[in-house]
């Protein structure tokens, strides 16, 4: 209520602590002032997600992932290919460049008024340095109404090493000497947040509070003989539970795969569907609202999401040897984080335990009920 709009704003908080609904809110509000934000986010699986959300609230706001903003402003407004420095990634110092020496065609189609970025910390840097150039470009700021940009971002939520911006970085690019934070948590039962909070690598986005008066069963680890029987409990957890939804989180897609398959043998039985998303496959099909539905995702598309029953199988497919552990960390923290009221990890097809459990808490902490 606070932030004003014609000014950079950061908005930071840990997962479950309504950013995503606040941009939403946000983007209502400047509707109401007569503008037209732009809302983009990294993920085309979390943009589903979202546009279900404005449609239930009747919001006029359109929602996009950043590449289609970005590459979709430059072609209208340069007329020409997006400098990359890969397919699909585009190299923004060197179209600050190309502006700086032959600026643009058509300069109102590069400008805009208000963008929200929700998931901040997934963009590269360039792309806040991009931003700001073009918010402050002469040629452009006169083409329009004086550009601005509000930012959502967590510092917990950096899934990949070298592909995602810090809050501090955010902050130095944008030019903004002021942060607005959130940290009620709205989405974990309080045994949940607490096993989240072991996997808290220090970031500065903190931990978000824990939500003492929600309640449900302490989160398990679960020895299987097999992933059939991992994918088994998670039919029958819905199959007792078919108001509500389930999320598996895979470590690859070869994993995936497997779990579909599994998946779909016991989930016709009982009348549930599955449904899965991969990188790069169109996500309109992809169903977050029906009931008896078990949704297959690997975990770099899990952030933003949320489901009641969450389960994390196939453990002893993660690595830990020569990988960051802060980043191993905060991927088991995001993981963690996207159940509502139920979380079950486990594993399976191996003689001894995985490593990975040596940093998992011990079962005297009592925040995980270890296989006896």
């Amino acid at each position: 209520m606070e932030a004003p709009f014609n000014e950079p704003v950061l908005c930071v908080g840990p997962p479950g602590t309504g950013k995503t609904v606040l941009a939403l809110y946000r983007a209502a509000a400047l509707y109401e002032q007569g503008r037209t934000p732009d809302f983009v986010m990294h993920s085309k699986l979390l943009n589903r997600y979202v546009e279900r959300s404005v449609i239930e609230l009747d919001m006029h706001v359109h929602t996009r992932t950043w590449h289609s903003w970005v590459y979709s402003k430059w072609s209208g407004g340069v007329g020409r290919k997006m400098p990359e420095s890969q397919p699909w990634s585009p190299d923004f110092m060197r179209a600050i460049e190309f502006l700086s020496e032959y600026g643009c065609t058509f300069p109102g189609k590069l400008s805009w008024t208000h963008l929200i970025v929700d998931e901040g910390q997934d963009f590269p840097k360039e792309f806040y340095i991009y931003l700001t150039w073009l918010m402050s470009a002469e040629l452009i700021t006169k083409a329009g109404k004086r550009a601005s940009v509000t930012v959502f971002a967590d510092d917990n939520q950096r899934m990949e090493e070298g592909r995602n911006s810090t809050v501090n970085e955010i902050m130095t690019f944008l030019g903004l000497t002021e942060r607005f934070e959130v940290t009620t948590n709205y989405r974990n039962t309080a045994q949940i947040a607490r096993l989240a909070s072991y996997f808290y690598a220090g970031m500065s986005t903190g931990m978000p509070d824990i939500p003492e008066n929600i309640n449900g069963p302490v989160p398990r680890l679960v020895r299987c003989q097999s992933l059939r029987e991992e994918m088994l409990s998670v039919v029958r957890w819905l199959h007792n539970n078919d108001d509500l939804s389930a999320g598996v989180i895979v470590p690859n897609r070869r994993v995936q795969k497997r779990a579909v398959e599994s998946l779909k043998i016991e989930a016709d039985k009982r009348g549930l569907r599955v449904q899965m998303y991969a990188t790069g496959v169109d996500p309109s099909g992809i169903d977050f609202y029906g009931k008896g539905v078990i949704t297959v995702v690997c975990d770099k598309s899990c952030k933003g999401l949320e489901f009641d029953g969450v389960f994390i199988p196939q453990l002893q497919n993660y690595r830990i040897e020569g990988a960051d552990q802060d980043f191993f960390r905060m991927k088991m923290y995001v993981m963690l984080s996207r159940a509502r009221s139920f979380l079950q990890l486990s594993y399976a097809e191996c003689e001894d335990d995985p490593a990975i459990l040596r940093f998992f808490p011990p079962s005297e902490q009592g925040i995980l009920i270890w296989p006896s």
